[in-house]
């Protein structure tokens, strides 16, 4: 097999077509047939052939996990069970995700920084279930536990609740037993353990402007 052309293709100019005989043979990343030296009048052995299609499918591979990364940040376990899921193949996995650790583009501890802050401006929850959320995306649990604390959790269940309690206290006749009873285990599902509901509960009752604050707490 001889090289007979290599022609930039018309739709990305970031790939090469190469014909090998005046027949398409495939395409590749350019940097790939620079890299590799490839020229017109050249003779394709099948070392070069393997070569170039192991290298073409490490190249699509990685591409596909910058792709991934591109919405949002994501753990190192969550980037292998999405190579796996677009079947990629298992040999190239680990060469992606150390290509991608040496680019600072896949860090656990980053990207639990990423969950908890993402977590406290558009959704709160307590450590408990932060913690769960990043075990379940793979993150060790030692990051876990050293990055993740519930320090804030009290804050956080005043921010998590008050829009439901505004909604709760325009209802008619409520009284504290009522808002507790609907509000309380909203929190609790948001990992919320039940003292900081608790307090969250009695705290935005009376802030909200609610009469007989705590009347019937203990009842």
């Amino acid at each position: 097999m001889r090289i007979t052309a290599l022609q930039t293709q018309a739709n990305d100019p970031n790939r090469t077509n190469i014909f090998v005989d005046r027949q398409f043979l495939m395409g590749a990343n350019t940097l790939i047939v620079v890299e590799m030296k490839l020229h017109i009048g050249q003779e394709l052995t099948p070392a070069h052939l393997e070569e170039l299609r192991q290298q073409e499918e490490a190249h699509k591979a990685f591409e596909r996990a910058l792709n991934y990364l591109s919405s949002r940040p994501h753990s190192r376990e969550e980037m292998r069970r999405y190579l796996r899921k677009k079947e990629t193949p298992p040999e190239l996995i680990d060469g992606v995700l150390e290509r991608l650790d040496r680019m600072d583009l896949l860090n656990d501890q980053s990207f639990t920084t990423f969950w908890i802050e993402s977590r406290e401006r558009f959704n709160p929850k307590g450590a408990q279930a932060i913690k769960n959320e990043l075990r379940m995306k793979g993150v060790q649990r030692d990051v876990v536990d050293e990055m993740v604390t519930d320090e804030q959790d009290e804050e956080l269940a005043l921010r998590a609740a008050r829009k439901k309690a505004q909604s709760l206290l325009r209802q008619p006749d409520i009284d504290f037993n009522t808002f507790r009873a609907r509000l309380g285990p909203f929190l609790q599902r948001r990992g919320f353990s039940y003292e900081v509901s608790k307090h969250a509960l009695k705290t935005l009752w009376e802030e909200l402007g609610a009469e007989d604050a705590g009347e019937d707490e203990d009842s």
